[in-house]
C-alpha cells in the first residue's frame, strides 16, 4: 500500500490542487476499486483544502468521521474484525465516496474530510500523539486499500508532522522563488536530522511560469527557468549527499521543470483530466501529473 503525503514548507504552493490532479492517474495506476480503494485524508485542518475542493464541509457523517473526530484527543479508530473487505468495514463505509469526481467508480476513492472550525483537542499540544493515525493506516493496509494520500498541512504544523511520519513518500511542492527554495531546504535539513529517515522526497516545482525570462540580479542577468532549476538543485545538494532520505529530482530533469501555472486555477480549482476542453499549457500540466504518478510508483 502506497503511503503518500503532499506537503509544502509554506502555503501558496498549489499543494492541494496538485494532489487533486494526480488522483485520477494514481487511482488508475494502483487499480483502485471498491474493494481496494484509494483513501484521501484532509490533514490541513486549519484550511480544509480537500474538504472544500470536494464540497464535503456539510458531509452527513463529518461530526463522527473527520480528521478531528478520529485523530483528535478523544478519537477512536473503528475496527471491524467481521468484515471481509473494505466494502463491509464500518470505517470505510462511513468515508465519503468521491470517485465520480475523478472519473472513477464512486467508492473506488474515499475521503476522510476535515471538519471546518473543529480542533484536535488535547492532541494539538502533544507531538507524540500519532498512535491514532498509525492505527488508521494499519486498518487501511489490513483491508487492502491500494493507497493513502494525505493532503498535509504546511511546515511544522502537527498534522504535517504526522502525515510525513507515516508516509513512505512525500511530494514536496514549492514555487521556484528564493523564499520557497531556501525555506524548504532549511526545513528538510531539520527533517533529515530529527523527524524521519528512509523517506523518498519527490521535489516538485509547482505553479511554474512557462515563458522564458531575463531576471536582473546582483551579479548580472539570470535566465529563467534555467537559473531557478539550478538553484533548487543547489539547495538540496547537502540533503542528497547526507543520504538520510532519498531526494528525487526527476521533475527537474532535462527540459522538464515542474508543473506549469494554470490560469483557470487562479480563479477556480478543478480536475483537468475530466475537463471538456483544455489549453496547450494544460495539456503539458496533465503530462506532468502523469509523470509524477510514474515517479511515485517506481
Amino acid at each position: 500500500m502506497i503511503k503518500l503525503s503532499c506537503f509544502s514548507y509554506k502555503g501558496g504552493a498549489g499543494r492541494t490542487t496538485l494532489a487533486m490532479n494526480i488522483i485520477p492517474f494514481l487511482a488508475t495506476k494502483l487499480n483502485a476499486t471498491e474493494k481496494t480503494p484509494l483513501i484521501l485524508v484532509d490533514m490541513d485542518v486549519d484550511s480544509c483544502g480537500i474538504t472544500y475542493f470536494l464540497h464535503l464541509e456539510d458531509y452527513k457523517d463529518i461530526d463522527q468521521y473527520s480528521v478531528q473526530a478520529l485523530f483528535g484527543s478523544n478519537g477512536v479508530i473503528p475496527h471491524d474484525d467481521g468484515a471481509e473487505d473494505a466494502t463491509e468495514h464500518i470505517l470505510f463505509r462511513h468515508l465519503c465516496p468521491v470517485g465520480e469526481y475523478f472519473g472513477h467508480q464512486s467508492r473506488a476513492i474515499l475521503c476522510l474530510p476535515a471538519e471546518p472550525g473543529a480542533s484536535l483537542g488535547l492532541a494539538n499540544s502533544y507531538d507524540g500523539n500519532d498512535n491514532k493515525i498509525r492505527d488508521f493506516v494499519e486498518q487501511c493496509d489490513e483491508f487492502d486499500c491500494c493507497g493513502i494520500l494525505f493532503d498535509s498541512a504546511v511546515g511544522d504544523q502537527l498534522t504535517a508532522i504526522w502525515s510525513n511520519r507515516v508516509s513512505d513518500k512525500i511530494m514536496c511542492c514549492l514555487r521556484p522563488t528564493e523564499q520557497f527554495r531556501e525555506g524548504t531546504s532549511r526545513y528538510f535539513d531539520k527533517f533529515d536530522k530529527s523527524v524521519a529517515r528512509n523517506k523518498t522526497i519527490i521535489v516538485i516545482p509547482n505553479v511554474v511560469p512557462t515563458e522564458a525570462l531575463d531576471i536582473e540580479g546582483v551579479d548580472g542577468v539570470y535566465q529563467y527557468p534555467e537559473y531557478a532549476k539550478e538553484k533548487i538543485i543547489e539547495c538540496f545538494r547537502d540533503n542528497i549527499e547526507r543520504g538520510d532520505n532519498n531526494y528525487d529530482l526527476s521533475m527537474l530533469n532535462g527540459s522538464l521543470f515542474g508543473v506549469p501555472k494554470i490560469d483557470r486555477f487562479m480563479w477556480r480549482e478543478s480536475v483537468l483530466s475530466v475537463a471538456k476542453s483544455i489549453t496547450e499549457n494544460e495539456r503539458k500540466a496533465l503530462e506532468c501529473y502523469k509523470e509524477i504518478v510514474e515517479v511515485i510508483c517506481r
